[in-house]
């Protein structure tokens, strides 16, 4: 008795005068013991023993916590009690009455020793409040907490374009499309925008638009379920239809209340460039189901007219938005790579100084801007490969409408190097030379090759070292001269970025420079025929693909 009596006294230190006799009695009966509690705890307001809180813990450890999958934290000012619901009960002034209890079926919850409230339909701190009502009868601030525990488990019926309409198990807090899951998904007529929620009672509660949360992530358009909730998923059977500068034009289904600004959106919204001041909304009416009157909003003014059943929006945009203009620079310059460009602006001694200039070990001589009209259809052109093909086999094989076609072909690939002096424009600052550059022109700077070719009726044909200033003749003699059947008079000289035949003895002004080369024919009057049919179409070939390939390397 000693003993008990000590350990009392310890526990109730602090809170008053307690004499021996009132805490054998306390001890001795227990109905007076708890008369003796509420007494006390009314003055005292106090009853947060070592003792209390031990017995606190092992009740929340022996409730334990329902684990769920949640999207986010649940707000008590929002979430409404139903039965089932497993709640954690914590008075701060009466922390014996601290307990696990679960919303009855009837929607009560009974407090130990106190009574009983009606929750159903209460927010957490609505509940809160009757309770705190209630303990207040015996308890001085009583200061009563709830802690939703366990979310409690419902029944809802799914009906309509469902693969396994019926009743179907929920919880609190499941949404719209997780239910429909449940019920075997969508069918292929489901309406996904005009989905009913009703009450019990029969009564429309909302709407679900599972296209809008789809699209959108709206959570609104997918609602949580209650308890007797009736889902009821109908056939689609109207559209609109959005086309042009969306990022997903299509059918949609349409829904009462639909605006042009939530079709943009379920369509994911306008692509950069489109047209918001002319759109164009095409609608049929019920008098005239074949001819559809047309009406133009500015949607970027604020325009955001309804719309109906049935109409076909279209949005216009910009081809040339953000259009990537670039040109290629490759070869002997301190930065090649591809550049971009103002057309009708940038000019090559614009493009030349972004890249760091030419190297020195670049030729200016045979520096060429490729422009890329008619290589692209080179590349791709069936007939010109073809001949080509067999070209290498057997010439014989080709009739003159094939051999004619593929001269012309080729002429047009070598009118694709554009006519520009480097040297003229880099050292003399020749403006003429200076041209305007293209989406898709390519400048090429090869490697200075420092020799001209001299081939043909000569004594020893080959690559003789470039000579500033030189003429045909100063070449042609240090490859050895003449043969005894040149035909001196047929000399030609070709250039080597326009793979042009050039008559140095009547142009007089054109001056040899590095890579060009310089023939010398045999007396023979059909020489140049073949020749030309032969050369020309390799120095033609030869120069704009070995640009193509160093273009390519980028």
């Amino acid at each position: 008795m000693k003993t008990h009596t000590f350990s009392l006294r310890k526990e109730l230190r602090g809170i008053g005068r307690f004499s021996i006799f009132s805490a054998l009695i306390f001890l001795v009966s227990p109905g007076f013991a708890q008369t003796g509690e509420r007494q006390l705890m009314n003055r005292t307001a106090v009853a947060d023993t070592s003792i209390e809180r031990i017995l606190a813990q092992r009740q929340a450890i022996r409730s334990g916590v329902d684990g769920q999958a949640l999207e986010s934290a649940i707000d008590p000012k929002t979430y409404i009690l139903g039965p089932g619901d497993g709640v954690y009960l914590d008075v701060y002034s009466a922390h014996f009455l601290d307990q696990d209890l679960t919303v009855t079926p009837e929607g009560r919850i009974i407090v130990p020793r106190t009574g009983q409230i009606d929750v159903a339909g209460l927010t957490m701190p609505e509940a809160e409040k009757k309770i705190n009502q209630l303990l207040a009868r015996d308890y001085k601030n009583p200061q009563a907490f709830l802690s939703l525990r366990r979310l409690r488990t419902m029944k809802v019926s799914v009906l309509g374009e469902v693969l396994s309409p019926g009743v179907h198990q929920a919880t609190a807090m499941m949404r719209v499309s997780e239910i429909i899951n449940r019920a075997g998904d969508l069918t292929e007529r489901s309406s996904l925008r005009n989905i009913e929620i009703h009450s019990p009672d029969g009564a429309l509660r909302t709407k679900a638009d599972l296209i809008k949360y789809y699209n959108t992530g709206d959570l609104t358009a997918n609602p949580i379920l209650q308890g007797g909730d009736v889902v009821i998923v109908p056939r689609a059977t109207k559209l609109i239809m959005i086309n042009g500068n969306v990022a997903s034009p299509g059918s949609i289904e349409f829904a009462d209340g639909d605006k042009l600004s939530s079709i943009i959106a379920l369509a994911k919204g306008l692509k950069p460039g489109a047209r918001t001041d002319s759109i164009e909304i095409a609608r049929f009416s019920p008098e005239d189901a074949v001819h559809a009157h047309r009406m133009y909003v500015n949607y970027g003014t604020g325009d955001d007219p309804l719309l109906s059943e049935g109409d076909v929006v279209s949005i216009r945009g910009t081809s040339q938005y953000h259009l990537p203009r670039v040109v290629a620079v490759g070869g002997e310059v301190l930065y090649p790579g591809k550049y971009s460009i103002e057309v009708g602006e940038t000019r090559l001694s614009d493009v030349l100084r972004r890249v760091g200039g030419v190297l020195p070990t670049g030729s200016l001589d045979e520096s060429f801007v490729l422009r890329r009209t008619g290589i692209g259809s080179w590349e791709s052109d069936p007939e010109y490969i073809m001949i080509e093909r067999l070209k290498g086999f057997d010439e014989k094989r080709l009739t003159d409408d094939q051999f004619n076609y593929y001269m012309a072909r080729s002429r047009q690939l070598g009118r694709s190097v554009m006519v520009v002096n480097f040297r003229s424009l880099l050292e003399k600052g020749d403006a003429s030379q200076d041209i305007l550059m293209r989406d898709d022109d390519s400048i090429a700077v090869p490697r200075a090759r420092g020799f001209v070719s001299v081939i043909g009726s000569v004594n020893s044909q080959g690559n003789v070292a470039f000579i500033e200033g030189a003429s045909f003749s100063d070449y042609i003699e240090r490859a050895g001269g003449y043969t005894s059947i040149a035909d001196k008079s047929a000399v030609r000289v070709i250039n080597s970025k326009s793979s042009t035949y050039i008559n140095p003895r009547s142009d007089g002004d054109y001056k040899i420079g590095a890579g060009d080369t310089i023939v010398i024919p045999a007396e023979k009057h059909d020489f140049w025929k073949n020749f030309e049919t032969v050369t020309a179409l390799t120095a033609q070939i030869i120069t704009i693909i070995a640009g193509i390939i160093l273009l390519k390397r980028l």
